[in-house]
């Protein structure tokens, strides 16, 4: 009996240290992220997306895992209809939310920056900004912003809940996460931006050395610059990339490293389960779904009802301002005869047919000046969504659409700066909001090799091939001319280009679409797809250059 027991206890000892590291391996952690989130309410008539069904999934995944992990990876105070009157108020209520309680401070939520939050830029917005900081009720990561000293509620030590890293305990592991934040935009109110790859290799370092097992980053930039630190520093880098910034789900491997990003306006939100393994040769495994936030997905009741009180309170005040009836945002301009592609992952990278529509209204009020062409950053209409065909067009429609007032000018420029202007818009091929919607010029995209060929104006005789000497008057809005606004990249262009400021006393984009749209029979609103960029990848209808020239 003796020797059973003792070969039992044996076995045992030899098969105990196997046993402790298959418990070690099967410790995880589960995040809930999401980015880019300018409605409440979500999209589609309320059927896709909305912070409501935000909640619903967590508090479906906090059954599984009642540690859970929210991370929101920037862009949510600005731009949106609500903003405008609100300035981020509703955001941060609605974000206060999702861990069901509206009042108490949320342990396990994380946000960062979006160049967005930097919207009101000037000195004098600091301290709203500092206020939306203070009311919200969760952490925000600033690990490459240094704001000015002495500005209460943005500056360290007069910030509770604005930090640079966080090494937490999640279910046994040690978790690091630090963030950073784009520069495309810099607010009165910011010293500097620390830059992206000393911070990330800084603090990657320092969280180690402190004891993480996983390094996460919460990051509001460029696929590109993501996968840069990725490639610079390797395994000296984070271990996963939370971000947002370009609109659209990616999950991009790096070796053992990945880089994830969900859709906009929480039509879907990622799943990551992070699982220590120490059969991995980076010692964990991450895994991911992309969950789709559909119709089908019950909203929550609390979430939704604070959702309702909000664009109440949003209709109520904009009608008022308007000194029109209280369903002044519902009432129709016009009416569609086709559907219209306005959502975001065809807007940003494709020439569609609103997109065609509203930059040849700039082109027409300026005609009278001389205007040639026109271009607007596809950034500028933010309606994310189509229209279907046999839909009233409303005032709601145009607020949702323009969020910034986007203010014309006649400018001057030559072909050379022309087609700097084109190889911008083409760069980073990802739906970014730098892409341009075309009005009088044309062009040919090859996606694969991210090459521009055959630039010309689209005259009445056909296309014309643009000289770099030649001098074109063009159309466009003062965000791609004006440097305190960021200028998505757009340098090439000045303000000293302009040659005039408005046209017909109608300065803004919104006003002039909305004289446009008034003036159109309902049920003949039908813009079409011109042919204007030519996919060589995806060609709808025919190339305008191909068009033979008309003697």
């Amino acid at each position: 009996m003796h020797t059973i027991v003792k070969t039992v206890l044996a076995i045992g000892l030899i098969f105990l240290p196997g046993l402790l590291a298959a418990k070690e391996a099967a410790k995880s952690i589960t995040l809930l992220t999401i980015n880019d989130v300018y409605r409440i309410a979500g999209t589609a008539n309320g059927t896709m997306g909305s912070l409501s069904r935000v909640r619903t999934l967590r508090k479906q995944l906090e059954q599984e895992d009642p540690n859970l992990l929210m991370l929101h990876a920037g862009d949510f105070l600005f731009p949106s209809m609500m903003s405008r009157l609100f300035k981020g108020e509703h955001m941060i209520d609605l974000l206060n939310g999702l861990d069901g309680d509206f009042s108490r401070f949320d342990e396990r939520m994380l946000v960062t920056f979006g160049n967005h939050e930097f919207d009101k830029s000037k000195l004098k917005h600091a301290a709203m900004l500092g206020q939306r900081i203070k009311n919200s009720q969760f952490s925000w990561l600033a690990s490459d912003i240094d704001f000015k000293p002495g500005i209460i509620g943005l500056s360290e030590g007069l910030a509770p809940n604005i930090i640079r890293s966080q090494l937490r305990t999640i279910n046994g592991i040690k978790v690091g996460l630090f963030s950073i934040t784009t520069d495309v935009k810099h607010p009165g109110y910011v010293e500097r931006f620390l830059p992206p790859l000393e911070t990330a290799a800084k603090l990657s370092a320092q969280l180690r050395e402190q004891g993480a097992q996983v390094v996460i980053a919460l990051t509001h930039q460029t696929v590109a610059q993501d996968m840069k630190i990725f490639r610079k520093l390797k395994e000296k880098g984070p271990d996963l990339i939370v971000g947002g910034h370009e609109h659209s789900r990616h999950a991009i491997k790096n070796g053992p490293r990945m880089l994830i990003k969900a859709d906009a306006d929480a039509s879907s939100a990622a799943v990551i389960k992070i699982t220590l393994d120490e059969s991995s040769p980076s010692g964990m495994k991450i895994a991911h779904r992309f969950e789709d936030l559909t119709k089908e997905v019950v909203k929550d009741n609390l979430v939704d009802g604070r959702t309702a009180a909000w664009s109440e309170r949003y209709n109520t005040l904009f009608c008022k301002q308007q000194r029109a009836g209280s369903d002044c945002l519902d009432k129709p301009l016009t009416s569609t005869g086709v559907e219209l592609v306005a959502e975001e992952l065809e807007i940003r990278k494709y020439e569609t047919n609103l997109g065609s529509w509203v930059v040849d209204q700039a082109v027409k009020a300026f005609k009278p000046h001389g205007a040639q062409i026109a271009f607007i950053n596809a950034g500028s209409m933010r309606l994310n969504q189509n229209v279907p065909r046999k839909i009233a067009v409303t005032m709601r429609h145009l607020e949702e659409l323009f969020p910034y007032d986007n203010n014309l000018s006649l400018i001057e420029i030559d072909g050379k700066t022309l087609k700097q202007i084109v190889a911008r818009a083409v760069t980073d091929w990802n739906g970014n909001g730098w892409w341009l919607q075309v009005s009088g010029f044309g062009y040919r995209f090859d996606p694969e090799k991210g090459t521009v060929s055959d630039l010309s104006l689209l005259t009445r005789k056909g296309p014309k091939p643009v000289g770099d000497d030649e001098k074109i008057l063009a159309v466009t809005n003062d965000f791609l001319l004006n440097p305190i606004f960021g200028q998505d990249g757009y340098t090439m262009l000045r303000p000293e280009m302009v040659v005039r400021e408005s046209a017909d006393e109608t300065p803004s984009l919104k006003q002039l679409v909305a004289k446009a749209l008034a003036r159109i029979p309902h049920g003949h609103f039908k813009p079409v797809l011109k042919g204007r960029i030519c996919n060589t990848k995806r060609q709808q209808v025919p190339c305008l250059l191909d068009m033979p020239l008309r003697k």
